[in-house]
């Protein structure tokens, strides 16, 4: 099957994985030169480059800059989790890129289960019999899958094909089917309670509404901390914008801003949608965060990395955000328990969002964690102790 073909890029990743695993190499050694496995591996330098970014990507190595790829240390680990995981990915085909969020959450799994000696074995699965990737997962060594998907048919094909599996970031109703997923109603509750803290009155909505767990949840969770205020979204300050399309949130927010009655805050629960409000903001001449208070939605490197830079010399909006580490750990964990007992009653996990207002943003940029932020502001915020 296509989503299983090996590419030069994954031989090359699996080859120096190995020789990384079976000790071949101190931890904070560097690894051979890219010239030296060039001729070791019979490739191109961009193979051996695609390779090594790869495995950057999982967590096992790190790019130095002029001085090459360095083995990073091994960390803590005490799940009992045994052998090879499939991450499944229903939406993706097998010769098809996957997007960041996907990708972060394969890094992930990588991260937890590379200092075991064990791997994840990615899978796009678009357009692919269900009962024949659980096969071919099978007979690739993997012990039990983490489907990325809310279609039924492959957590019935897991369970005839005797693979403990669990649903990570989706949903899916199935009998006796664990769930991890981002807590999307909480998240975005929280959103929509900073902006009514912030003052605001008129406030919309861009992104999705329906259509997968994500928008449903996210949509209720917003409208819930609206309806406890007596309020509601706006009339004509709705607008449902497809997921990872900036142009068009941008547009939609520009209508509403062109509109009588323009909202004074938006709630962007996807990334996309928070950079097409700010986008549209700057061309009618106004500063997010003004004018206009936005709440986003990211993980927490994509706060760092997309989302900050976004809004350099002005105010980073308060975003909901969450950590695909802890989605792996949490999906990890119920796999482990499904192997033990395969008939224990379902359980949902929501991965934990943070709020991060826009003063806990430099603590973050500066390269601490969201929770460490949270924790930094309290301390600054609470009132001094009586002497």
């Amino acid at each position: 099957m296509e989503s299983f073909r090996r590419t030069r890029v994954d031989k090359v990743a699996e080859a120096v994985r190995a020789m990384v695993l079976s000790g071949g190499i101190p931890t904070g050694s560097y690894l051979p030169a890219e010239r030296e496995m060039v001729a070791r591996y019979g490739v191109s330098r961009m193979t051996v480059r695609r390779a090594l970014r790869y495995l950057a990507k999982e967590g096992l190595i790190e790019v130095v800059p002029h001085r090459g790829y360095r083995l990073l240390p091994p960390k803590a680990v005490s799940s009992a989790t045994a052998g090879m995981v499939a991450y499944i990915l229903a939406q993706a085909g097998p010769s098809e890129r996957w997007d960041r969020t996907h990708e972060q959450i394969l890094a992930a799994f990588n991260r937890e289960l590379l200092p075991r000696g064990r791997r994840v074995l990615a899978v796009g699965a678009k357009g692919a019999a269900p009962s024949r990737v659980m096969e071919e997962a099978k007979a690739s060594g993997a012990e039990g899958v983490a489907l990325d998907t809310s279609r039924i048919e492959f957590v019935e094909a897991a369970v005839a094909a005797r693979l403990p599996c669990v649903v990570v970031d989706a949903s899916v109703e199935a009998p006796g089917t664990d769930v991890v997923i981002q807590d999307n109603f909480n998240g975005a509750r929280k959103a929509a309670e900073f902006l009514l803290l912030r003052g605001c009155r008129r406030i919309g909505w861009v992104g999705p509404m329906r259509g997968n767990a994500h928008a449903r949840e996210r949509f209720a969770g917003a409208r819930s901390a609206l309806a406890e205020a007596g309020m509601d979204f706006a009339p004509g300050l709705m607008a449902e914008v497809p997921h990872g399309d900036i142009g068009k949130a941008a547009g939609a927010v520009s209508a509403m801003l062109s509109a009588a009655g323009r909202p004074d805050g938006l709630v962007c629960m996807w990334l996309e949608s928070a950079l097409g409000a700010a986008r549209a903001l700057r061309a009618a001449g106004m500063e997010p965060g003004r004018e206009v208070e936005i709440v986003a939605w990211a993980t927490e490197r994509e706060y760092r990395e997309l989302l900050a830079p976004e809004f350099i010399g002005g105010s980073v909006p308060a975003t909901a955000v969450w950590r695909p580490e802890e989605m792996a750990a949490l999906a990890l964990e119920r796999l482990d328990a499904r192997a033990k007992n395969p008939f224990g009653p379902p359980v949902r996990l929501d991965v934990r969002m943070r709020l991060l207002e826009p003063a806990a943003a430099e603590a973050v940029l500066r390269g601490g964690s969201a929770s460490a932020a949270e924790a930094a502001l309290r301390e600054k915020t609470a009132p001094a102790a009586d002497a």
